[in-house]
C-alpha cells in the first residue's frame, strides 16, 4: 500500500484530524495530484478549513496551478496584522506577489522574514530575485553571497551569473554559470547566461541549442524568448525574430532590452512606427537609457526629420558616447547632405558592435532601409 493510500484510509477514519489531513495533502502535492488534493480539502469539515495550516495548502494548490492572484487572496489575510508568521507563507506569498509583478508588495512581505538552515537559502533566493526585478543588483548579489556553497548552491550560483551578467561583469557571469551548470546542468539562469555569452560571441548554433532547451522546459521564459529572438535575427530571418521578441516583450513588459531588440527587427522591415512605439516602451521604463534616445534619432533621420533627429543624437550621445543608434542616425544624415565617405567611415566602426545587439545587419543595411522607408520618387 502506498503512503497515499495509508494516509486516505487514515483521514477518513479521522476526519478532523488536522495533522493527517495536512499530511495527506502534502503528500498529494509532491505528487502533483492537485485536483484531488483540492477534492480532499473540500470535504474537510468547515473548522479545518479556516484553520491556517489547511489555508497554506489551499494556497500551494493555487500556486502549482499558477493562480498567483489567488495565492495572495488566501495568504493575505494570514499575514495582516499578525505578529509571527511561518516562513512558508510569506514565502509563497512573496513568490505570487513577484509573479504578479507587485515587486516593492513582495519585497515588503519578505522585510522580515527571519528563516533558517533550507528556508534561509529560499528566502535568500526569492529576495534576490526581487531584487533582480528592482534593478538593485549589487544588493542582490551581497544577500546570496552567505550561501554560495551549500543546499542549492547551483541555484544560488545561477542567480548571481544572472546577476553578474546584467551590470556587465560578462566572465563573472560565465565562470558562475559553468560552476552551477557543473552542479545542476539544468539549472535555469545559469543557462541564459550560458546562451547569452554564446550569442554575444557569435558562437550561434551554441546560443540557440540552450535557449531552445530552456523553452522546451519553461516555453514562457521571457528571457530565453529574448535570445531566440535575437538568434533569429542572427540567422536574418527577421519575421521569425520579431514573432518570438513579441512574445518576450509579453512576458517581459519592464526588460528594456527587449523593447530594443523588437525595435531593430521592426526597423530592418522598414516599420518605424512600430520601432518608434518599442522605443517609447523603453523610454517609459528608463528615460536615461541612451540607445533609447539614440533609437528616437534613428526613426527622426529615417523620416528625414532633421531638427529632432539632432537633438536626440545630442541627448543620445551625453548619455552613452558610443551608443551605435545615434551614431547609425548621424551616418543618415550625413548621406542625406551628400557626404556618402563620413556616413561609411561612421558605419564601418558601428558594426563590429552589431553582434553584441545581437544583430546581423550587412554592411549596406542602413542604406537599403533608407531607401525602403524613403523610396525615390
Amino acid at each position: 500500500m502506498s503512503r497515499v493510500s495509508r494516509l486516505l484510509a487514515f483521514a477518513d477514519r479521522e476526519p478532523s484530524n488536522p495533522i493527517l489531513l495536512c499530511d495527506l495533502l502534502d503528500e498529494l502535492l509532491t505528487e502533483g495530484r492537485v485536483d484531488e488534493a483540492l477534492a480532499r480539502l473540500r470535504l474537510a469539515p468547515a473548522e479545518l478549513q479556516i484553520s491556517s495550516a489547511v489555508k497554506f495548502r489551499e494556497a500551494r494548490c493555487a500556486l502549482l496551478r499558477r493562480d498567483f492572484a489567488g495565492v495572495v487572496t488566501i495568504l493575505q489575510p494570514l499575514v495582516a496584522g499578525a505578529t509571527e508568521v511561518p516562513v512558508g507563507i510569506t514565502h509563497d506569498l512573496a513568490y505570487a506577489q513577484l509573479s504578479l509583478g507587485s515587486f516593492d508588495a513582495a519585497w515588503q512581505t519578505l522585510a522580515t522574514t527571519q528563516a533558517q538552515g533550507d528556508d534561509a537559502v529560499a528566502v535568500a533566493l526569492l529576495k534576490a530575485r526581487v531584487l533582480h526585478h528592482q534593478k538593485r543588483y549589487e544588493v542582490a548579489l551581497d544577500v546570496l553571497e552567505p550561501f554560495a556553497s551549500g543546499p542549492r548552491c547551483a541555484e544560488v550560483r545561477g542567480l548571481r551569473a544572472l546577476l553578474l551578467l546584467d551590470i556587465g561583469e560578462t566572465a563573472l557571469a560565465a565562470e558562475q554559470a559553468e560552476q552551477a551548470l557543473g552542479a545542476d546542468p539544468a539549472q535555469y539562469e545559469a543557462a541564459i547566461v550560458q546562451g547569452t555569452v554564446a550569442l554575444w560571441e557569435q558562437r550561434v548554433d551554441v546560443s540557440q541549442a540552450v535557449f531552445e532547451r530552456v523553452l522546451a522546459v519553461d516555453p514562457q521564459s521571457g528571457r530565453a524568448l529574448l535570445g531566440l529572438g535575437q538568434v533569429r535575427m542572427l540567422h536574418a530571418d527577421i519575421p521569425a525574430a520579431r514573432a518570438v521578441l513579441e512574445l518576450a516583450v509579453a512576458r517581459m513588459p519592464d526588460h528594456i532590452g527587449s523593447w530594443h531588440a523588437l525595435a531593430w527587427c521592426q526597423l530592418l522591415e522598414g516599420d518605424l512606427a512600430g520601432a518608434r512605439h518599442c522605443f517609447d516602451r523603453a523610454f517609459a521604463i528608463d528615460r536615461t537609457f541612451g540607445e533609447t534616445h539614440g533609437g528616437f534619432a534613428l526613426v527622426h533621420a529615417l523620416r528625414g526629420e532633421r531638427h529632432e533627429a539632432e537633438e536626440s543624437i545630442k541627448r543620445a550621445t551625453r548619455l552613452d558616447p558610443n551608443g551605435p543608434s545615434a551614431r547609425y542616425a548621424r551616418s543618415i544624415l550625413l548621406l542625406d547632405e551628400g557626404r556618402p565617405e563620413e556616413a561609411q567611415k561612421i558605419i564601418d566602426d558601428i558594426l563590429p558592435q552589431a553582434s553584441r545587439l545581437g544583430l546581423a545587419v550587412p554592411a549596406d543595411f542602413i542604406y537599403r532601409l533608407r531607401e525602403l522607408v524613403r523610396p525615390r520618387g
